[in-house]
C-alpha cells in the first residue's frame, strides 16, 4: 500500500510497496504532469508544500492511484486537507444557491446589531449577499456605499462569532474613508492599524495586533508583507476585503495578483469591491474571482481563460456562471441627478499643431522599422501613444522627464521643429490653458468649487501658476512605491481642506492621486478634464468623486471634457464606448441610464487591447495626415 503524507513542508508519496509507480507512464505523470521529484534510494516522490500550494494536487494523486486500483493510506494532515476541500465544495454549492435566491427574492429589511446608520433600500440585498454567499463580489457603481455595505455585513457576522477582525487591502486613498465610515456606521472610533512605515516599524505593529479590530494595507505593502499577513490571518477569524479590486487585475506578469491570491485560503471570509471590475477587458475578472474561490477553478486556469476569451466565446455564458457570486447596484438605483457632459473641441494653436503633426508623421514613418522583440515593441507602442498625448495636451511636456509614465524627454532629432519643441513655452501657450482658466474663474465667481483633472504633473504646476490667485490645492501621485506616513497624512489633509474651506475652491489633481475612494460630492459639483490617458478604471472612478450618494435630486453635476481637435484625444472616443459597453453588457446594466458615456483603458495593460488601441490611432493618423505623410515619405 502506497503512503501519502506531509513531512517538513513536503508532500511525500512513498511507493516502496508499489515500485512499478517509478516506471513508464506513472513516472511521466508524477514527474512531468504533477512536477514531483523522485528519489530512487527512498523510493518516494516528493514536492514542496507551502501555505500557498493548491491542495488540489493531493486530490490529483489520490484520484490517479484510485484509477489504477492502487491502495493508498494517508496521514492525519492529508485527511484534514481532504476534509477541508470537501467542506469547501459544500460551501460553494451553498453559495451558488444562496446567491440565486437572494437575487430572485431580495430581502426588504435586515437586523444589524450595533449598526446606527440606516441602509438605503438598494443596499440591503448587497449586505445579505455578502453574509450568505460567504466569499462574494460587490461590483456596485462607485458612490453606492460599498464601504457601508461591508461594515453592515461585518457587524452581522461578528455578532454571530464567525469573524472578529477586518483586513482591508486597497489604495492608500481609501484608508481615511474606511476610518470615517466606521464612525458613521457604528458611532464609535475604530481601533485601526495602518500597515505603514519601515520594515522594522511594521514588524512592531504585527506584534500588537490583538489591540486592533480593523487593519488597512495597500496592495504594494501586502505584496511586501505577505508572510506576516498570512500569520495574522491564521491567528484570528478575519474577513479580508479587496477594495478597488481592479488594482490586482494584472492578468500577465503581475506579482501583486499572485501574492494576493496566496492570502485567500487563510481568510474566514473574502470580499472584493470595485465599481469597475473589468476596466480593460473581461480578463480582469480572473484574479478577482480566483481570490474569492481559489480552489474552484471558476474561470479555468489563467491561460485557459485567456484562450477561451480570445476564441470569442459568449460573454453572457460567463456572466450567468458568476452572477450568483456578485451583487451590483446600478447607477439608476441611486436616484441621483443626471450629470451633464460638456465636450468642447479645441483647435490647436498654430505652433502646437505644427509640433503634433510633425510627431504624428514621424510615427507613421517609424512603422516600417519598429522593434521586433515583444517587449521592445510594447515599450515603443506605449511611448508613442504617450508622446501623442503629451503633444495634444501641452507640447512643453515633450521636453521634460515624465515621472508619471517614467518616460525621458523626447529626442527631437530628425525633426525640423526640434528647436521649437525645446523652446515651445516662449512661443505660445496651448489654448486649453486659456479656456480652463476662463471656466474656473466662472465657477469660482459663482461660489462653486471645481476640480481640474490632468494626467501630467507639469500641467498641474502650470495650472497652479495660472490660477495662483485662488491658492489652488494641488495633489499628484500614483500607486506609492514606499509608505511615507507624512505624504499620506498630507494628502488626506489637503483633500479635507478642499472639502471644508470656504476659500480653497480649486483642486488640481491627477487621477493616480485622487481618482479612487475620495468623496467630494457634498462640496464640489463641477469637474474639468484638461486631458486623459488610457486608464479606464481611474477615469471612471474620477467621474464618481462628485456623483455619488449624498447628492440632492436638484443638484447639478457638470463634467467639462476638453478635447484637442484632430488629435489622439478624438481617436480615443471611438474606442471608449465599445469597451464600456462590454463591461456593462457583462454586468447587465442599462447603457441608457449609466450616466457614463466614456471610459479609457490603461495604456500598459492587456496586449490585445493595447494593439487594438494603437491600430485605431494609426488609422486615424493616416486618415488625418495622409497627404502630408505621402508628400514627405512616399
Amino acid at each position: 500500500m502506497s503512503q501519502l503524507k506531509i513531512i517538513s513542508q513536503k508532500i511525500i508519496l512513498d511507493i516502496t510497496a508499489n515500485p512499478i509507480l517509478s516506471q513508464g507512464v506513472h513516472r511521466v505523470y508524477f514527474s512531468s504532469v504533477l512536477n514531483f521529484d523522485y528519489n530512487s534510494e527512498k523510493q518516494e516522490y516528493s514536492i514542496d508544500y507551502y501555505n500557498s500550494t493548491p491542495p488540489q494536487i493531493i486530490l490529483d494523486v489520490i484520484s490517479y492511484l484510485n484509477s489504477k486500483d492502487i491502495d493508498i493510506s494517508t496521514d492525519a494532515e492529508i485527511k484534514r486537507i481532504i476534509k477541508q476541500l470537501s467542506e469547501e465544495d459544500e460551501k460553494f454549492k451553498n453559495a451558488i444557491e444562496n446567491g440565486k435566491q437572494i437575487h430572485e427574492n431580495p430581502p426588504k429589511k435586515l437586523d444589524i446589531p450595533n449598526f446606527i446608520r440606516n441602509l438605503k433600500p438598494y443596499q440591503i440585498e448587497s449586505v445579505k449577499h455578502i453574509v450568505d454567499v460567504e466569499n462574494a463580489a460587490n461590483f456596485s457603481v462607485p458612490g453606492s456605499g460599498k464601504t457601508t455595505i461591508v461594515y453592515a455585513a461585518y457587524s452581522i457576522l461578528k455578532s454571530e462569532g464567525l469573524i472578529d477582525k477586518l483586513f482591508v487591502i486597497g489604495p492608500r486613498s481609501s484608508f481615511m474613508p474606511w476610518e470615517e465610515e466606521y464612525i458613521g456606521c457604528f458611532g464609535d472610533t475604530p481601533e485601526v492599524l495602518r500597515i505603514t512605515g519601515t520594515k522594522s516599524e511594521r514588524n512592531r505593529k504585527y506584534c500588537s495586533t490583538d489591540d486592533y479590530e480593523i487593519f488597512l494595507a495597500t496592495y504594494h505593502m501586502t505584496y511586501n508583507d505577505i508572510n506576516e499577513i498570512i500569520d495574522l490571518l491564521r491567528k484570528y477569524k478575519v474577513m479580508v476585503v479587496l477594495d478597488e479590486s481592479h488594482n490586482i487585475k494584472r492578468f500577465e506578469g503581475g506579482h501583486w495578483a499572485d501574492e494576493i491570491i496566496k492570502l485567500a485560503p487563510f481568510a474566514k471570509r473574502r470580499v472584493v469591491l470595485t465599481g469597475t471590475p473589468m476596466p480593460h477587458s473581461i480578463l480582469d475578472l480572473w484574479t478577482q474571482m480566483t481570490f474569492l474561490w481559489p480552489r474552484k477553478n471558476l474561470l479555468l486556469e489563467r491561460e485557459q481563460f485567456k484562450s477561451y476569451i480570445e476564441s470569442d466565446k459568449d460573454l453572457l455564458e460567463i456572466r450567468e456562471k458568476l452572477s450568483p457570486l456578485y451583487c451590483r447596484i446600478k447607477k439608476r438605483d441611486l436616484d441621483l441627478p443626471i450629470p451633464e457632459f460638456i465636450r468642447i473641441k479645441i483647435p490647436l494653436n498654430p505652433i502646437q499643431k505644427t509640433i503634433y503633426d510633425a510627431i504624428a508623421v514621424k510615427i507613421l514613418h517609424e512603422l516600417v522599422k519598429i522593434p521586433e522583440d515583444r517587449i521592445g515593441l510594447r515599450q515603443w507602442r506605449r511611448a508613442t501613444l504617450i508622446r501623442l498625448l503629451q503633444a495634444a495636451s501641452n507640447p512643453t511636456l515633450l521636453a521634460k522627464y515624465s515621472s508619471e509614465f517614467d518616460i525621458p524627454p523626447m529626442d527631437p532629432s530628425g525633426l525640423q521643429i526640434s528647436q521649437i519643441i525645446e523652446k515651445y513655452p516662449k512661443y505660445e501657450i496651448p489654448a486649453k490653458f486659456e479656456l480652463t482658466e476662463k471656466l474656473v474663474r466662472e465657477q469660482v465667481s459663482n461660489n462653486h468649487k471645481v476640480i481640474i483633472w490632468t494626467s501630467f504633473i507639469h500641467n498641474i504646476e502650470m495650472l497652479r501658476k495660472k490660477l495662483e490667485d485662488f491658492s489652488p490645492i494641488c495633489i499628484f501621485g500614483d500607486v506609492p512605491r514606499d509608505e511615507d506616513e507624512n505624504a499620506e497624512y498630507n494628502r488626506e489633509r489637503l483633500i479635507e481642506d478642499f472639502k471644508i474651506s470656504s476659500i480653497k475652491n480649486v483642486l488640481i489633481a491627477n487621477p493616480g492621486a485622487t481618482a479612487e475612494s475620495i468623496s467630494l460630492q457634498r462640496t464640489c459639483h463641477s469637474a474639468i478634464y484638461f486631458d486623459r490617458t488610457f486608464n479606464g478604471a481611474q477615469y471612471l472612478q474620477s467621474l464618481d468623486r462628485i456623483h455619488r450618494i449624498g447628492l440632492r435630486p436638484n443638484e447639478k453635476i457638470t463634467y467639462t471634457i476638453l478635447i484637442s481637435e484632430n488629435t489622439i484625444e478624438e481617436v480615443v472616443n471611438s474606442r471608449l464606448e465599445e469597451k464600456l459597453q462590454q463591461m456593462l453588457k457583462f454586468l447587465n446594466d442599462d447603457l441608457t441610464v449609466s450616466n457614463i458615456e466614456i471610459s479609457i483603458d490603461e495604456i500598459s495593460d492587456g496586449e490585445k487591447e493595447e494593439v487594438a488601441d494603437f491600430k485605431a490611432v494609426i488609422y486615424a493618423l493616416k486618415k488625418q495626415l495622409g497627404k502630408k505623410y505621402d508628400a514627405e515619405y512616399k
